[in-house]
């Protein structure tokens, strides 16, 4: 391509304008390939960082406020330490008798409130499930044929045979909750035969990592 340039007397010079040279494709690869990398490294960091970050100071704040009125100054830290110890002590006194006794003479006058007892009754009930050591609600990874026959999804039992389902539809039945993806803390709770769930080789973490990830993700952690 010719640039036609004019002088100082008002005359026209014609010449050859320089071209920049393309990028080389495989440098452009190459420079794709660490950014995809970086952000792959990076990512993971930043965002584990800033839930950690989040958690702590939010925990930390529950009784930091009060630590701080009493202390006179603020010490980060110092509340999760005080929450963590209270929950033991808190556990420590529920583990005794007169600590049993003193418990179940709280909740018999909290269920008694409206609506109140109904929240205590089935708060206490769901983590009870969920963190009782011997409990095996949410420990297995089954798949289930849902939304039709021939495709399956992915689910965690929850209970064998649950009384209220016995009453209806008789023995041989489990229940199993059904989360979506990718945000597993909501989901379906489907009642199924306990002979057409196939019980998962993989562990409940697995089982999460499969859901989140949309599947990307297999039972080893690698896409």
């Amino acid at each position: 391509m010719d640039d036609i340039r004019r002088d100082s007397d008002g005359s026209e010079t014609i010449g050859e304008v320089e071209q920049t040279p393309a990028p080389h494709p495989s440098a452009v690869r190459v420079l794709r390939r660490y950014l995809f990398t970086g952000l792959l490294v990076m990512l993971p960091v930043v965002v584990t960082a800033f839930v950690l970050w989040r958690l702590f100071f939010t925990l930390d704040d529950i009784l930091g406020r009060f630590v701080e009125t009493y202390l006179g100054r603020a010490l980060p830290g110092v509340g999760l330490i005080a929450l963590v110890a209270l929950i033991m002590g808190i556990g420590a006194v529920a583990s005794n008798i007169l600590g049993r006794r003193a418990i179940h003479f709280g909740e018999r006058v909290v269920t008694r409130v409206p609506l109140m007892g109904w929240i205590y009754a089935t708060t206490k009930q769901l983590f009870s499930t969920i963190l009782e050591e011997r409990s095996e609600s949410f420990r297995k990874v089954v798949l289930v044929s849902y939304p039709q026959k021939g495709t399956y999804s992915v689910a965690f039992l929850t209970s064998y045979s649950p009384k209220s389902v016995e009453g209806g539809l008789g023995k041989g039945f489990v229940t199993v909750f059904l989360p979506t993806t990718p945000n597993p803390t909501s989901g379906f709770l489907l009642v199924v035969p306990a002979d057409e769930i196939i019980p998962m080789d993989m562990t409940v973490d697995e089982g999460l990592k499969l859901v989140i990830s949309a599947g990307a993700l297999s039972d080893n952690g690698k896409s």
